[in-house]
């Protein structure tokens, strides 16, 4: 394989190994109620080996435009999970869920992260955190613990990577309580 167009094709993602016993029997982590895995990075769609068939099927006038600057910057996706401007589907928990965030990033130079959460703060070594930083190749786990219920932003903090797409959010719910009967 070619590891650079592997993963500008989206060929990319991690593999968590648990220790013996902490797993239940569907596979699940003992102790959480979610788990979420997000990939920061900038893919090079110029990279990709669909780039020609995107350009046929999607954009044909850009045929003879591959070499452009202006062509090759359009392909570049500031995302996270492949999503771009709060498109990253799925990220919802209730008020008290033990929540487990697996943060990764790949890529170049400039795949250096801040993921950011709004309203919530998780925790990290024993510290109390909203942002962490990425470099290329590393990860981060986190839990959090929601206490407060809304719709958050959740982006990386680098200023351009904001303007560029790589934001999204996640979703509180109130903790459902039983009326008295």
């Amino acid at each position: 394989g070619n590891e650079t167009m592997d993963t500008n094709t989206g060929l990319a993602g991690p593999i968590i190994i648990s220790r013996k016993g902490v797993l239940q029997p569907n596979g699940k982590l003992k102790g959480i109620d979610k788990e979420f895995i997000i990939l920061f990075t900038v893919f090079d769609e110029n990279k990709s080996y669909y780039l020609d068939k995107n350009i046929a099927a999607l954009a044909p006038d850009a045929k003879g435009k591959k070499d452009e600057e202006a062509f090759m910057e359009s392909n570049l996706m500031h995302s996270m999970n492949g999503y771009v401007y709060d498109n990253l589907p799925g990220l919802t928990m209730k008020v008290g869920d033990k929540v487990r965030w697996y943060q990764l990033a790949l890529g170049t130079e400039v795949d250096m992260h801040t993921p950011h959460w709004h309203g919530n703060t998780l925790l990290s070594a024993g510290q109390r955190i909203d942002v962490v930083n990425l470099l290329p190749a590393t990860h981060s786990t986190l839990d959090m613990q929601p206490d407060n219920p809304g719709t958050w932003m959740y982006h990386c903090h680098v200023n351009d990577h904001i303007e560029a797409g790589m934001m999204g959010h996640y979703v509180v719910q109130p903790r459902q309580t039983k009326k008295p009967q």
